[in-house]
């Protein structure tokens, strides 16, 4: 069990390292001491956190598999701390306490370019705690009594890399009888006392899948390694008959180009770094040399090899995944290979991303990108598991305290040099949608409770912005217009800067910007019809969890909010003809998914839409915000055909592109693998997998019975697919959807577990509500 106490903590944080230059990479801190266990042990706890990363070892074993702790939290305001048992790994007499930091999120590289986001120097926290048989107690605490010195690993930076010298490493310094007279002391500090100490919420980030690499020779002649899937984790490797002082220098990369190993994709912003996902080892010459990085982990499928010319043997160099532990709790399959690959490819990039907090991709910028999180929340609980408790996402007051003196949340998750921006519609968003769908999917009122308080100051931040500073109201006079005592124009949210549909497809018609001029205009514009749209969701969303928690207030408060948005969005951002500026997908789409236009409207706004498809020979060109919205919108309006159509496409941009092309993940941006540029592995754009479960197998939750307690099943054939399959791992049980076209007609089976009910919608209209048990049914041609 955890410590319930901070007077519980014997412990003083340390400091292995004193005068250090902060912009130079810093040589990775070992901590020892020794300490004496009497006769008679029952039990022993460890209890430790970091400034930075730890592994740790007793009498030279590791205590645990878990990978990259403490993990990462706003560590100014509170810090994860984990609890082992290692009763086995002590002995009685003389035992040795081992320790090494790495400079991990405290002050590695993140963000691109940003180096020590927290601090410049590494601490270590923490404690043994020794039971005896007799009752006894004694408590070994770090203060002055540990030692440091440096050892082989030079650096060790979780984007760059690490640098690692096998002729400096201190072997044996993990036992007890080690000689450790000519290390230094460590120093205690106070500087970091108020930090508070809490136990760790955040699921295990672990080794898992291994993939031995098939080496070849690029067009440039260069060795390089394919591991055949793309991955976030590092390399072991053993190296033979290497001379001493000789150099090997491992570049993980996503791409070839031309034949070649590339990093141009990931490397596209210019980075103020020397090295990039790098490891470079300096051998001792001995016959056989084996390395693995502790505190480095990279994005790659390929890995360039130079300065090695050794025998290479299988399994001599083998890339393991690493991310936080998760179980497949849905399966998908279909009649469409492609299909069945492309949400293979999603699993990958929720893997590949999820590494104790969701990020962006695990290359350039490993930021907890909000808005990544919120479009990809559904998906994520059916492909793979619903997000891990991380403590960026799901707890409130993390991303409230990281942001200085403002209650939002932040957009890229913690950060000590302040947070990337906070007023971005559909990154804030997740305050309110994160929390609202995992009550969908689990019935849970708590996580509700908890981010209640969140998400309502999000909202009322979000209709503040709009009152305060509104440009419509200073130039436009038409939005001047009174109701109620209000403005129209206080409805509609056109400041600050929104990133809106980021990476937004060029439609044909247009010649389209540049980055760098889409977010100047989105600093000088706003964007109202994204922001508007969104915060008019988000006050439907608040007063349905009000209205959940009892808060009927609230919930009145926040319905009528919500109706004012929506009408003052369909008079003056939708067209009376059904027109949308810019006139994109996006635009028709994010409308008809938030359920924002008048019902007069409705049928206008989906005939542009469709229009907008047909123009542009049945693509996407949607953005990052509305296109997990783009097929289910297209089936409730009733163009299953269209929808399938988009689904099943193959041109660019489409999701089944990238995967023609042998992507092994989700690309961040459509083209990338035509352009070879952006990361290709970037998990929001797999949010296409919740269609496929939701609709195309037709397993929904119910808003009235949260939980799938009880829930629908709407399966909708289409396409050319000929059958389709999935199943869910809900609280109850295995819920099950199958359906296969024949000749005669459809076949249709499902599973409804124990204690619970579903409502099964046949595609003929039959409505059949049934409880637990194995079901067939057969719709005639």
């Amino acid at each position: 069990m955890g410590l319930l106490r901070q007077a519980d903590w014997q412990a003083k944080w340390i400091e292995p390292e004193s005068d250090i230059e902060m912009d130079e990479l810093k040589p990775t801190p070992y901590l020892r001491r020794t300490f004496e266990v009497k006769p008679g042990l029952k039990q022993a706890r460890i209890y430790q956190t970091a400034h930075g990363l730890y592994e740790f070892w007793i009498n030279g074993e590791s205590g645990t598999d878990d990978k990259f702790k403490p993990g990462l939290t706003s560590y100014y305001a509170r810090i994860q701390y984990q609890v082992y048992d290692i009763t086995k790994l002590l002995k009685e007499g003389s035992n040795a306490w081992a320790v090494m930091l790495g400079d991990g999120w405290w002050r590695g590289v993140t963000g691109g370019t940003v180096k020590n986001n927290f601090g410049y120097k590494l601490h270590f926290f923490g404690q043994i705690e020794l039971t005896y048989e007799n009752g006894d107690k004694e408590v070994i605490g770090t203060d002055e009594l540990f030692k440091h010195s440096t050892g082989g690993m030079i650096a060790s930076d979780m984007l760059m890399g690490d640098v690692y010298d096998a002729n400096k490493e201190l072997y044996e310094w993990k036992s007890p009888s080690f000689d450790d007279s000519s290390w230094i002391q460590v120093h205690s500090t106070t500087e970091h006392s108020d930090t508070r100490l809490i136990a760790s919420s955040s699921v295990p980030v672990r080794e898992k899948e291994h993939f031995t690499a098939r080496p070849f020779r690029d067009a440039a002649g260069q060795l390089v390694m394919d591991f055949g899937q793309n991955i976030a984790g590092y390399v072991k490797m053993k190296l033979r008959s290497c001379k001493a002082g000789q150099e090997i220098r491992l570049v993980h990369g996503e791409d070839l180009k031309d034949g070649c190993f590339s990093v141009d994709n990931i490397k596209d912003t210019p980075l103020s770094i020397s090295a990039f996902q790098e490891v470079l080892y300096t051998c001792s010459g001995a016959a056989e040399e084996e390395y693995c990085p502790l505190f480095s982990i990279f994005g790659f499928r390929y890995v360039l090899v130079e300065g090695y010319e050794g025998e290479i043997r299988e399994g001599d160099f083998t890339a393991v995944a690493v991310y936080s532990d998760m179980e497949e709790t849905g399966s998908f399959t279909c009649s469409n290979p492609l299909i069945n690959k492309l949400i293979q490819n999603s699993l990958w990039s929720q893997k590949g991303n999820f590494m104790d907090v969701p990020v962006d991709c695990p290359t350039r910028e490993r930021n907890a990108w909000t808005g990544d999180a919120q479009i990809y929340q559904y998906a994520s609980g059916k492909v793979g598991i619903t997000f891990p408790s991380t403590s960026s996402v799901h707890n409130p007051e993390e991303l409230e305290r990281n942001i200085k003196d403002n209650p939002l949340w932040a957009l890229a998750g913690p950060s000590g040099n302040g947070s990337i921006g906070e007023d971005s519609a559909g990154w804030g968003d997740a305050a309110v949608w994160i929390p609202y769908m995992i009550y969908l999917c689990y019935g849970d009122k708590q996580i509700l409770a908890n981010q209640y308080e969140t998400a309502r100051k999000w909202v009322d931040f979000m209709l503040a912005c709009s009152k305060e500073h509104n440009l419509l109201y200073e130039h436009e006079p038409q939005y001047r217009n009174y109701e109620d005592g209000e403005l129209d124009a206080h409805y509609i949210f056109d400041t600050k800067m929104h990133y809106g549909e980021w990476l937004e497809p060029i439609p044909k018609k247009d010649t389209g910007e540049s980055v760098a001029e889409a977010i100047m205009r989105m600093r000088t514009h706003g964007n109202p019809r994204v922001a508007t749209a969104y915060m008019f969701r988000s006050a439907e969303n608040v007063a349905h969890m009000a209205q959940i928690l009892g808060n009927e207030g609230d919930c009145g408060k926040y319905k009528k909010i919500a109706e004012r948005i929506r009408k003052v969005y369909d008079k003056y951002l939708i067209g009376d003809d059904g027109v949308i500026e810019p006139g994109h997908q996006a635009a028709y789409v994010r409308v008809l998914a938030m359920n924002i236009c008048s019902e007069e409207k409705r049928d206008k706004v989906v005939k542009q839409l469709i229009q907008e498809i047909i123009n542009n020979d049945y693509r996407l060109n949607t953005g990052f915000l509305s296109t997990p919205f783009l097929l289910h919108v297209l089936v409730d309006c009733g163009y299953p055909e269209v929808a399938f159509r988009i689904l099943e496409q193959t041109e660019n941009p489409s999701w089944l592109h990238a995967v023609l092309l042998g992507s092994t993940t989700i690309l961040e941006s459509w083209d990338g693998m035509d352009r070879h540029h952006g990361s290709f592995n970037h998990y929001s754009y797999g949010a296409v997998c919740d269609f496929l479960f939701s609709k195309v197998a037709g397993i929904s939750p119910l808003f009235e019975a949260p939980g799938y307690r009880e829930f629908e099943l709407r399966p909708v054939p289409g396409g050319t697919l000929t059958y389709a399959e999935a199943t869910y791992e809900s609280l109850y049980g295995t819920i099950c959807s199958r359906w296969e076209q024949t000749e005669s007609g459809l076949n249709y089976e499902c599973r409804v577990p124990v204690n619970t009910k579903a409502r099964v919608y046949l595609p003929d209209g039959q409505c059949i509500c049934v409880g637990s048990g194995d079901y067939k049914f057969t719709v005639n041609a």
